[in-house]
C-alpha cells in the first residue's frame, strides 16, 4: 500500500446560489386504490375499478394510477401504486414509480425508501438516481444527493441535469477539491465555468478561476453571470482595475440589470472611482432604494461626497440588513465621528475590527473617535497599531507583486525562480498562510522536499484547517517513513474538510500500513461513501480486506 499524492490548490470564496433542480421526467404511471389521505377524493374510471375488483394484481393498479397521475391526482396515485408494490415488490419500475407519486405530492420522506428499494433492485437505470438524488436534496441530505447525482453520472456521463446540480451540491458542501476533479475537464457552460470558478477561488487558486471565466466570457460575451463572477474574482485577487473594466463593460450592455448595476458600483467604490458612482447610485437609489447593496454603497458615496446625515441614514439602514459586514461598521464609525457622535463612532469601529477589518485607517479613525471622548491613551495606542497596519499594507502589496512574478516564473517552468519569489513574498507576509503554501508548491515542483516541508510546518501552525496543506504533509511524512505523524496530518485534513476523498485514502492507506484495519476500513468506507467508484478506494478496501484476513493478524 501507498499514500497517494494530491497536487490541487486551497481555500474559499463567493455567494452561493439556490440549487433549483428541475426533473426531466413525465409521470407515466401513479395510481389510486387503498389507504387515500382523508382529504383525496379518488374516483377512477369505473372501467378501471371494475377490473380491479375482479382481479386485483399489481397490474391493474398500475393502470389505475395512470389514470390518477394523468389527472395529477398524485396522493390518489401514490396509494394505489403502493398497492401495486405490496403486490409485486420486487418491481423496480412500481417502486420508481410510487417514488415518484410521493414526490409529486412533495411527500419527500415517504418518497425516500420505494426509491432505494429500485435502485437497489436495478441500479442500471437512470431516472430513479435522478429522482432519489432530488428527494435527497429536499431533505437537506446533501452528501447522499451528491452520491445518486454521481450513480447518475455513472449511467449516463451526458446527463446535464445531474452534472449540474452534483457541480452545485459539491459547491454548497465547500468539497471544492471534488468539484475541482468533477469540472476541469468538463465541457463548461455559463453556470459549470462559476461554479468551477467558486471552487478555485476558495483554493486560492485564482489564476484558473480567472482563466475559466475569461474563456467561458468569450463563449457568452454578455453573460452577467459570468461577468460579476469574474469581478468578484478580480477583486479578491486586488486586480481592481480589471475588475472596473469588466463591470464597466457589462453594466453597458445591460444598463437594466440590477446585478449589473451594483457589480459596476461596488468597483467604483472601491476603486474611489466617484464621478461615474454619483449618477448609478442615483439610479440604484431611484429602482431599488430599499436593497442593501444600495443603501451600503450610496452611504459610501455620501460620505465622501460630505453629505453625512444621509451617509450615516443609509447606513444605518444597511446595518439592519448586513450587521456583519466589517467595512460597512468602519463607514458609519467614520461617519458618526464627524456627525460629532464619537462614542458611537467608537463602538462601530470597534466592531469593525472584532469583524476583521484590517485596513489601517479603521486604527486612525478609531484613534480619532477615542480621543474625542477623552480615552487618550487607548487613542495612542490605536495610532501604534495604525502604523504597523500600514507597514503590514505595504508588506501585503510588495508580497502581491513578488507572487505575481513567482506565477509567471512557474508558468515558464523555473520552479527554482518562484520558489525563490514566493520566498520573499512569504517573508513579507509571515502570517499568510496561502501565500506558504503557495511558497510550498513551488518548492515541490522544485523538488526542494524538505524546504517544502519546512514551509508547511509553518503553514498549518498559522491556520490548521487548510486541508491541502496537512493532506501534503502527510505524503510527505509518509515519504520519510514516518507513518505516525503521516496518520496525524491526514486526520487533520479530514477533519478540516471532512468531503476531502483523495485525503481519506491517504488516511485508510497510512492506518493500513500501520496494521490498523478496524480504522483503516472505516477511513476508506468514507472515501467510498464520498466516491462509490472510486477505483484507488476501492482497490484499497480490497488489498486492507485481504491483509487483515492473513493469519498473522488473527
Amino acid at each position: 500500500m501507498s499514500v497517494s499524492r494530491n497536487n490541487a490548490s486551497e481555500l474559499q470564496l463567493l455567494s452561493s446560489r439556490r440549487l433549483l433542480i428541475v426533473l426531466q421526467t413525465v409521470i407515466v404511471a401513479v395510481l389510486a386504490g387503498v389507504a387515500v389521505p382523508a382529504q383525496a377524493v379518488c374516483t377512477g374510471p369505473a372501467t378501471l375499478a371494475a377490473k380491479i375488483k375482479a382481479h386485483p394484481t399489481a397490474e391493474n393498479y398500475a393502470k389505475l394510477g395512470d389514470w390518477f397521475g394523468s389527472q395529477k391526482q398524485f396522493p390518489c396515485a401514490a396509494a394505489a401504486l403502493k398497492s401495486a408494490v405490496r403486490l409485486a415488490p420486487k418491481s423496480a419500475s412500481l417502486n420508481y414509480l410510487l417514488g415518484l407519486a410521493y414526490y409529486e405530492s412533495e411527500n419527500f420522506g415517504d418518497a425516500l425508501q420505494p426509491l432505494q428499494r429500485s435502485v437497489a433492485i436495478d441500479g442500471t437505470a437512470l431516472k430513479p438516481h435522478l429522482l432519489l438524488a432530488s428527494v435527497f436534496t429536499h431533505l437537506a441530505q446533501p452528501q447522499d444527493a451528491a452520491n445518486e447525482w454521481s450513480a447518475a453520472l455513472k449511467i449516463d456521463a451526458t446527463n446535464s441535469m445531474a452534472l449540474h446540480a452534483l457541480s452545485r451540491t459539491l459547491v454548497e458542501m465547500k468539497q471544492y477539491p471534488t468539484e475541482i476533479d468533477l469540472l476541469h475537464d468538463a465541457k463548461l457552460d455559463e453556470a459549470l465555468a462559476v461554479d468551477l470558478a467558486i471552487a478555485y477561488t476558495s483554493t486560492a487558486a485564482y489564476d484558473d478561476a480567472i482563466r475559466t471565466l475569461n474563456t467561458a466570457l468569450d463563449a457568452s460575451p454578455g453573460s452577467v453571470p459570468v461577468s460579476n463572477a469574474l469581478v468578484t474574482v478580480y477583486l479578491k485577487n486586488a486586480q481592481t482595475d480589471l475588475a472596473e473594466r469588466v463591470a464597466e463593460k457589462c453594466y453597458k450592455a445591460h444598463p437594466d440589470d440590477h446585478s449589473a448595476q451594483v457589480s459596476y458600483m461596488r468597483t467604483l467604490v472601491y476603486n474611489g472611482d466617484w464621478g461615474p458612482a454619483r449618477p448609478l447610485a442615483k439610479q440604484l437609489m431611484t429602482e431599488d432604494p430599499n436593497a442593501f447593496d444600495t443603501l451600503y454603497l450610496a452611504g459610501i458615496l455620501e460620505r465622501q461626497d460630505g453629505d453625512l446625515a444621509a451617509a450615516r441614514d443609509h447606513l444605518t439602514q444597511a446595518l439592519k440588513l448586513n450587521p456583519s459586514l466589517a467595512n460597512l461598521r468602519y463607514n458609519l464609525g467614520a461617519t458618526l465621528d464627524r456627525l460629532h457622535d464619537p462614542a458611537d463612532g467608537v463602538t462601530q469601529l470597534q466592531q469593525a475590527l472584532a469583524l476583521g477589518d484590517k485596513d489601517p485607517e479603521v486604527h486612525f479613525e478609531l484613534a480619532n473617535a477615542l480621543r474625542a471622548t477623552g480615552q487618550t491613551d487607548a487613542a495612542a495606542k490605536e495610532m501604534v497599531e495604525y502604523q504597523s497596519a500600514v507597514q503590514l499594507k505595504q508588506n501585503t502589496v510588495l508580497a502581491g507583486a513578488k507572487a505575481a512574478e513567482a506565477e509567471v516564473n512557474l508558468e515558464k517552468g523555473d520552479f527554482k525562480k518562484a520558489a525563490d519569489l514566493y520566498s520573499e513574498a512569504f517573508a513579507a507576509t509571515p502570517q499568510n498562510a496561502l501565500l506558504g503554501y503557495k511558497y510550498a508548491m513551488a518548492l515541490d515542483k522544485a523538488n526542494d522536499l524538505d524546504g517544502e516541508h519546512d514551509v508547511l510546518v509553518k503553514v498549518v501552525a498559522i491556520d490548521p484547517q487548510i486541508a491541502l496543506a496537512q493532506n501534503q504533509l502527510g505524503y510527505l511524512d509518509s515519504r520519510r517513513g514516518d507513518n505516525t505523524a503521516a496518520e496525524k496530518h491526514f486526520m487533520l485534513a479530514v477533519e478540516a474538510a471532512p468531503g476531502f476523498t483523495q485525503a481519506w485514502i491517504s488516511l485508510a492507506a497510512t492506518l493500513g500500513m500501520e496494521s490498523k484495519f478496524p480504522q483503516a476500513q472505516q477511513a476508506v468506507a468514507n472515501a467510498l461513501r464520498l466516491e462509490p467508484d472510486n477505483a484507488q478506494a476501492r482497490q484499497l478496501s480490497h488489498d486492507l480486506q485481504a491483509a487483515q484476513s492473513q493469519p498473522s493478524h488473527n
